[in-house]
């Protein structure tokens, strides 16, 4: 699989803001640093690509230049991330929470929903998973690719800062964890017993045409001239394949009539 994590805003455009413990966290910053880690826990699992992080996305968009930077029809699903914000809230003890949205046209929202599950696990209340034309996974939607947009938290609201800001390396684990439940990575798929049959059939075929060790040149010339080894209907004589009981029955009959 090949996956597409954009990081919103940048490239001067800082996206929301908000404060907490006397510090200014900044849209961007923070989009990037979970795209990086989300990239991180999925090594292994799939091909990630960044969306050059110098750029803005949106940006791109707008001069239309996107298509020819983010080549969508290159990724099986494109992920942009970003944070909410509404108002800068002190606290009320509840989080606002993590949402998802999909191109309205997107009839599946499975992935989504196992995105936003894990992710409100992690402290967050669950806004669900929304249909909503944003530009960006709106063009890769037409490119033929599924995109979201993920909302992690509120960047403005007390509650959900602390949250992740605790759990950051969480967050991004539970958002991996969700592309990896919704896309069946990393799971192995049980081999059928048609594929075990082929393969078997495969391995014996091989095995048959090695060639037969030297130290059994004298035996294999007497079993061959006193006819009771003779090989296959096609006259291959296959030393390196196994042997069944009615095979060795045969053999054993040929060498009591050349003894009687």
């Amino acid at each position: 699989m090949k996956l597409l994590l954009i990081s919103g805003h940048g490239a001067g455009d800082g996206g929301a803001s908000g404060q907490y413990g006397g510090r200014t966290y900044q849209e961007a910053t923070e989009t990037r640093r979970v795209t990086a880690d989300v990239a991180r826990d999925l090594a292994g699992d799939c091909a990630v690509t960044i969306y050059p992080t110098a750029r803005n996305a949106f940006a791109d968009y707008q001069a239309g230049v996107l298509d020819e930077i983010a080549h969508f029809d290159r990724y099986d699903y494109v992920l942009e991330i970003h944070f909410n914000a509404l108002r800068q809230d002190d606290g009320d003890g509840k989080t606002k929470g993590v949402e998802c949205y999909v191109p309205r046209d997107e009839p599946e929202t499975a992935v989504e929903e196992d995105i936003v599950r894990n992710v409100a696990a992690c402290g967050f209340t669950n806004r669900g998973v929304k249909r909503r034309d944003w530009s960006v996974i709106r063009a890769a939607w037409r490119a033929g690719t599924p995109a979201a947009l993920l909302e992690v938290c509120f960047i403005d609201d007390a509650d959900d800062m602390a949250v992740y800001l605790e759990k950051r390396e969480e967050i991004a684990q539970a958002i991996a964890e969700g592309i990896r439940q919704g896309f069946s990575l990393g799971e192995e798929e049980p081999m059928t017993y048609e594929q075990f049959v082929a393969w078997m059939d495969r391995y014996l075929a091989q095995r048959a045409q090695e060639p037969p060790a030297a130290w059994s040149a004298e035996a294999r010339a007497w079993a061959e001239e006193a006819g009771i080894v003779r090989g296959d209907g096609a006259g291959q004589m296959r030393y390196r394949s196994f042997v069944t009981r009615e095979e060795t029955v045969e053999m054993l009959y040929r060498l009591s009539r050349l003894e009687a």
